[in-house]
């Protein structure tokens, strides 16, 4: 049985990632610490804010539940229409043709979408981009979807297909299976970013209705290998290249980066900020560029 880390050590390392993305601002979330459990309370500015901290603290070794009560601050200044417009505004400005047609309704800060779309990861992405505007405190969905149903052992097929393409994911430590258009995936894989490609690949597969992830990863960060994770990723994340399109992680001083980018010069910018990051000594790329892009 795997020894638990000491909670003062899980502690340290959430207080890192917390400065390290946040700064002076951070100090208003508070974290505490029992067990495998973790708690966090305070305000953030919006509830992407909310969701990243949540998911960048998942990743941390030792840290097996979360309880994210962060709140989203409002002064009071920001209305629903407001939101709407912002909303709106960000769909209609993104670079993905899909969702730029999409709208949506706002009531005490809960964002409903509206419009069609053909998979569920497209939603996914919608409800990210809405999740960035300021006062926005829940992003909800009432997205008809185009495609036609599929039946289980289809679906199982297509999405081990998907997964045997993606450069990304070891299909050979994953299975795959489906109810209704539920798809569960389960194994063990190499890093936290395996399995969270693994999961976007599977929402990617037209009729997957929702993906429940039962896989485990190896590899958990903690100490300087989370802190020069976490500084790659700020530094990603400052220069356009959110997480959806560029994951990276340092293992024993190498810096791991996957994902897909618009251009050869986008991947070269990417893979050449890693060299940025006091105590990365190599970089380990498998980005590729996008055949296609509206960009």
């Amino acid at each position: 049985m795997q020894k638990s880390r000491p909670e003062q050590d899980v502690h340290e390392d959430i207080k890192i990632l917390i400065q390290t993305h946040f700064g002076e601002s951070g100090q208003g979330i508070h974290i505490e610490v029992k067990g495998d459990k973790v708690s966090l309370w305070g305000t953030v500015d919006s509830l992407a804010e909310k969701d990243f901290i949540g998911q960048r603290i998942g990743r941390i070794d030792g840290v097996k539940e979360l309880d994210n009560s962060l709140t989203v601050a409002n002064d009071g200044k920001i209305t629903d229409k407001d939101i709407e417009k912002q909303v709106v505004e960000r769909f209609a400005q993104s670079n993905f043709e899909e969702i730029m047609h999409l709208g949506c309704r706002a009531s005490k800060g809960i964002v409903t979408l509206l419009g069609h779309l053909e998979t569920q990861s497209s939603e996914r992405l919608a409800k990210r981009i809405a999740s960035q505007v300021r006062g926005v405190k829940e992003v909800r969905s009432e997205i008809d979807f185009l495609e036609k149903a599929v039946d289980d052992a289809t679906l199982v097929n297509r999405v081990e297909n998907a997964l045997v393409a993606s450069p990304w994911v070891n299909a050979h430590e994953i299975k795959t299976s489906a109810r209704n258009g539920l798809i569960t995936l389960t194994g063990m894989v190499n890093t936290q970013e395996e399995m969270e490609w693994a999961v976007d690949t599977a929402y990617q597969v037209p009729g997957v209705k929702a993906v429940v992830s039962e896989i485990f990863s190896r590899h958990r960060s903690q100490g300087e290998d989370l802190y020069m994770t976490e500084q790659l990723v700020r530094k990603l994340g400052q220069h356009g290249m959110a997480s959806q399109l560029v994951r990276a992680f340092v293992q024993d001083g190498i810096a791991y980066m996957t994902g897909e980018v618009y251009s050869d010069e986008d991947r070269r910018w990417a893979e050449s900020m890693g060299q940025h990051v006091e105590g990365i000594k190599s970089i380990n790329s498998s980005i590729k560029v996008a055949a296609h892009s509206s960009k």
